[in-house]
């Protein structure tokens, strides 16, 4: 719950900026680790980790312009797989910065990479590999995204972690849907 404050002020913020970005630039948060935030040992949780994440994917999606394409359409993110590595532990009342940025697509997911900073030093790196649902239940390609977004550009090469974690992802589904029963 204390998080929907912070969500506001993501809303709020985008929308007063104005600020447009193009696909490939990062967008960039401030934040101070709340009590609210901490573990038992005084550090961020690591599941707050993700939840800022979140917060970094939401304003990259109002910032870049994909909010209203995305609701007229129906369409929305949906997290595949997401990977943290904590460098440096971040406790009360420490301040950082949330970077986020799209590094990459295939014709199906999409790439994105959040640093969480202080200064010059990063102390956590999430990688997240996302795809696009429909509400209709059809199948939303990345391309179909792109165009209509009016995004030409073809995708940076994906390093090789991302590559890695889109193959297994499509390796998990394959099992998912192999594993199913059949109905009939």
């Amino acid at each position: 719950m204390n998080l929907f404050f912070r969500l506001l002020l993501v809303f709020i913020r985008a929308r007063l900026s104005g600020q447009r970005i193009g696909m490939l630039d990062p967008t960039r948060l401030k934040f101070r680790v709340w009590l609210t935030d901490q573990d038992m040992f005084a550090h961020m949780t690591n599941s707050r980790y993700m939840s800022f994440g979140d917060l970094g994917t939401i304003n990259y999606i109002l910032r870049s312009g994909f909010w209203p394409v995305l609701r007229k359409r129906g369409w929305f993110p949906v997290i595949c797989a997401q990977y943290v590595i904590i460098t440096r532990m971040l406790s009360t009342p420490q301040a950082f910065e949330l970077v986020t940025r799209v590094v990459g697509w295939d014709d199906t997911y999409v790439a994105i990479e959040h640093q969480y900073r202080r200064g010059d030093t990063v102390h956590a790196r999430m990688r997240v590999v996302a795809r696009f649902a429909s509400q209709k239940r059809k199948r939303v390609l990345t391309g179909d995204v792109m165009q209509a977004m009016g995004v030409t550009d073809q995708s940076p090469a994906l390093p090789d972690y991302f590559a890695d974690m889109i193959s297994e992802v499509r390796d998990r589904r394959t099992e998912t849907r192999q594993s199913e029963p059949a109905t009939g």
